[in-house]
């Protein structure tokens, strides 16, 4: 289910480049929360190490290697030789299954630890659906509807990525979406969170850092100081690269508070993750004006 080591956000990899050069020594914990009241059938747990002890055997292969050369310029041979060597450890996690609720928990070194969330995720998705036999369209209907989405942006002419990894419905569905994206949309569709995917297709691997960025900074140094701390680091390993800024880890204000000139001049623009975009989109305006910017 999980077909290669890049089988993961761009994010991830960007994070752990960092925290292998800031936080080496920083030990970590991840706990699954289950968001839906889907219970999991017998058997479930099982089937998850299985999945899991096989990820021991993903590594870097050598035309992977010369993608991320490629397309990742902001990434140093230091880093690229380690995920060479990177191979994942499955006693980081631990699963167990108490009737239909299902319990995973991920403890390490955070360098190491931190591949492991995007992919765990997706395969629980799928494996749901695999062993309920749950199927909410059929091929043909997803495909339709991907076709109409990507025809629409396109028309509008609006830029849009691909960022499902962790919720997708299978590997090869997600697959077929992207690669109805790309073939729709030619001129709307910039890309894909996947790395995997990325280099299958030929496209652009797309992301910068993740609320787990500024949760850490927050474990560390405190909530209140979490986003200017986090800002500085990031740019401290890759110097105006990747430079879009996360803003809603403890909510939008919190972040303006943080977000002072000089950040906001080092980076070149701000995502916001949940809540009203245009509202959101009024705020950053507003925002920048404060700053004469």
């Amino acid at each position: 289910m999980i077909h290669s080591i890049l089988d993961n956000d761009l994010y991830k990899f960007t994070m752990q480049n960092a925290v292998m050069k800031l936080y080496p020594h920083s030990k970590v914990k991840y706990q699954f929360i289950n968001r839906n009241t889907d219970n999991f059938p017998k058997g479930f747990g099982k089937a998850l190490k299985k999945e899991i002890t096989d990820f021991t055997l993903l590594q870097l292969t050598t035309e992977e290697e010369k993608f991320l050369w490629e397309k990742c310029y902001f990434f140093d041979p230091v880093y690229i030789d380690f995920l060479k060597g990177f191979r994942f450890d499955s006693n980081e996690v631990t699963i167990r299954q108490k009737g239909n609720k299902l319990i995973v928990n991920i403890e390490g070194f955070w360098y190491r630890t931190i591949l492991w969330e995007v992919p765990i995720l997706s395969l629980i998705s799928e494996l749901y659906f695999e062993l309920t036999n749950k199927k909410i369209f059929r091929p043909e209907s997803i495909e339709k509807i991907n076709i109409s989405k990507a025809k629409k942006f396109e028309k509008l002419g609006a830029k849009f990525a691909d960022f499902g990894t962790r919720r997708r419905y299978s590997y090869q569905n997600h697959l077929s979406v992207v690669k109805t994206f790309k073939h729709f949309a030619p001129k709307s569709f910039i890309g894909t969170s996947n790395v995997h995917l990325a280099h299958k297709l030929k496209l652009t691997p797309i992301g910068t850092q993740a609320h787990e960025w500024f949760m850490f900074h927050a474990a560390k140094y405190g909530f209140t100081m979490a986003n200017s701390i986090a800002l500085g680091r990031w740019v401290d390993i890759y110097h105006g690269n990747l430079g879009i800024a996360l803003s809603d880890t403890f909510t939008s204000e919190t972040f303006f508070d943080a977000f002072d000139t000089m950040y906001a001049k080092l980076f070149d623009g701000v995502r916001q993750d949940s809540g009203d975009p245009v509202e959101f989109a009024k705020d950053l305006v507003m925002h920048y004006k404060n700053l004469r910017i």
